[in-house]
């Protein structure tokens, strides 16, 4: 999985989340983590290796709210893209998943069962 996050806190927070929910299942980790914190590193990353699914922050440095994800699903549409954003913003979540998008999360209220599920 590619994560596109620009907070390396949140980032961290994520790749803990995911690693507890697989010990608290009493499993291997089975999601591996590559990260970007730019949408231009994330495209480069995909252009050389997709992942199986991509996590995307809405809001990075350069680009935000949907356009963000409109840019990189323009760039690899093959690529299944779950929205993580720190905001909850239902028409965002809906007009995300109408274009394209597998899911639409919120930091804070997704715990690593749930970006499991979604991924």
């Amino acid at each position: 999985m590619l994560l596109v996050e620009d907070n390396p806190g949140d980032a961290r927070l994520i790749r803990e989340t995911l690693a507890d929910a697989a010990q608290a299942a009493a499993r291997p980790d089975v999601v591996e983590v590559a990260h970007a914190e730019t949408l231009a590193a994330a495209l480069d990353q995909i252009a050389r290796q997709p992942p199986d699914a991509v996590l995307l922050d809405l809001n990075l440095g350069e680009t935000h709210g949907l356009e963000t994800f409109r840019t990189l699903f323009r760039q690899a549409p093959s690529v299944p893209v779950v929205v993580l954003s720190g905001l909850a913003d239902g028409e965002t979540a809906i007009q995300a998943v109408r274009e394209g998008a597998q899911d639409y999360l919120v930091k804070g209220a997704a715990d690593g069962p749930l970006i499991e599920r979604s991924l």
